[in-house]
């Protein structure tokens, strides 16, 4: 990952990890502080784990409790998508939808 001006629109790719956890929360928090909303790009991402995961529900709930919004640019898809579904936070394919979902889906 690449360190990058702070904009409202953060992509990130490669894994995202925990190794790289603290960059990502120090963008994020950063963009956050800057923007009224914040859209997160992670189509790049090669690996996900749930310190990503964990990283945006947390952004989120902070951004909407500043009156905030963050976003994702596109539905999850590829290692995020999957990281979800292992953690339980999307429901795997003809499966009803879990409580909140539709965050990562839309």
């Amino acid at each position: 990952m690449h360190e990058l001006a702070v904009t409202d629109h953060l992509k990130f790719s490669g894994a995202l990890t925990v190794r790289i956890a603290k960059q990502i929360r120090t963008r994020i928090i950063e963009a956050l502080r800057q923007f009224p909303s914040v859209t997160i790009d992670c189509s790049g991402a090669s690996e996900v784990d749930l310190s990503f995961i964990q990283l945006v529900l947390s952004a989120r709930k902070s951004a909407a409790a500043s009156a905030k919004t963050l976003s994702l640019a596109q539905p999850a898809e590829g290692a995020l998508l999957e990281a979800l579904r292992q953690a339980g936070l999307v429901a795997p394919v003809g499966c009803p939808p879990v409580a909140d979902q539709t965050f990562w889906l839309t």
